[in-house]
């Protein structure tokens, strides 16, 4: 039998909480990945592990539950969590910053003020 709306939202939550303690389970913390080398393989296989669980986990209760709004809830949770990750692992330990000026792809803007 398909949850109300009101315990939809109530699984969600928890759904979201449970994805983010199966995520603190796989992955250190963000401070510690900012400290690493700028795309540190060993994060980014951890990562893929941790997606993958909070996934798996996701997609069986919002089964069980027979609810888009719980697998909503509990994806957006696993979105956020993702990329708060890959932007620590994307950040330069002795800069701060993702990436310096040196590594811009683009071409120099001609210069328009005369």
């Amino acid at each position: 039998m398909p949850l109300g709306p009101r315990n939809e939202l109530t699984a969600g939550i928890l759904v979201g909480a449970v994805d983010a303690l199966i995520w603190t389970h796989f992955m250190p913390s963000i401070a510690d990945i900012k400290e690493v080398t700028q795309f540190n393989g060993n994060i980014e296989s951890t990562e893929r592990t941790a997606l993958l669980v909070c996934t798996g986990f996701t997609l069986v209760t919002a089964g069980f539950a027979r609810s888009a709004r719980v697998f909503a809830i509990g994806g957006l949770v696993i979105l956020a969590l993702d990329y708060a990750t890959k932007h620590a692992n994307a950040t330069n330990p002795n800069t701060g910053k993702m990436a310096s000026d040196d590594t811009a792809t683009s071409y120099p803007m001609p210069d328009y003020s005369s």
